[in-house]
């Protein structure tokens, strides 16, 4: 219980350094280059969605501070900052997704058109890999992440995977798998060992984990369940 408290403490006071969440500044500078779509990026985009099916994985990368510090907790392949899962709703692909932050105030579970998603008014690429799940699977996924929003799960602050009641965008999809496939896919984790946090200050330089386990971005896709289709990177 002890650990669990610090381990609290921890994470909801770095949270904006680990948060899937959007920089303001960069978003609105970033915005002003790329208020129209140029026939290139459009096409690019295109590409994506015409190669999307039902339960895919959408993986999405900015180059802003806070995206930047998220990638660095992936171990194997840095690219990506965000992550949500895709399906085909009202004749348009949505995407289901956990974050919070300036693009998404309220911090609940939401979903958001394909286009929307990847933007390149707010990022910079995005790839799109696809798990190996029977017909069934991927329609109990999809029951699965819709519960998730009409219960209005709120982004997890904590990144503690022990509790359901909240969820943050990686923890959301490797739950949501698990459940979807009755832990036939169970996807890899990431322990981070004596963890000793470094921004907390002088009162906290004593504080750490012996052991802190959590779901990076690249445990979503580096697995033998998943494969990749194609990844896009948008010109700057």
């Amino acid at each position: 219980m002890k650990l669990y408290l610090l381990h609290t403490c921890l994470f909801i006071a770095t949270a904006f350094l680990f948060s899937c969440n959007e920089n303001t500044s960069a978003n609105a500078a970033s915005s002003n280059n790329k208020n129209t779509l140029d026939a290139a990026t459009a096409a690019l985009i295109k590409n994506g969605r015409d190669q999307l099916q039902d339960g895919d994985l959408v993986m999405r990368s900015d180059n802003d501070f806070e995206s930047l510090t998220l990638q660095n907790f992936s171990d194997s392949d840095r690219t990506y900052s965000h992550a949500g899962i895709a399906y085909r709703e009202d004749g348009q692909f949505v995407v289901y997704h956990s974050m919070t932050g300036s693009e998404n105030p309220s911090g609940l579970v939401r979903k958001d058109p394909f286009d929307s998603f990847v933007s390149p008014a707010r990022k910079t690429g995005f790839g799109i890999f696809r798990y190996q799940f029977s017909d069934m699977e991927k329609d109990k996924f999809h029951a699965v992440l819709q519960e998730n929003i009409s219960k209005k799960i709120p982004f997890d602050v904590t990144f503690s995977l022990r509790t359901d009641d909240s969820l943050y965008c990686s923890e959301m999809i490797y739950k949501g798998l698990k459940i979807s496939t009755n832990e036939r896919i169970i996807l890899p984790t990431t322990t981070l060992r004596n963890f000793q946090p470094k921004i907390l200050g002088y009162k906290y330089k004593n504080v750490f984990l012996k052991k802190y386990e959590y779901v990076s971005l690249d445990n979503l896709y580096l697995n033998p369940f998943c494969k990749e289709i194609i990844r896009i990177t948008y010109q700057q």
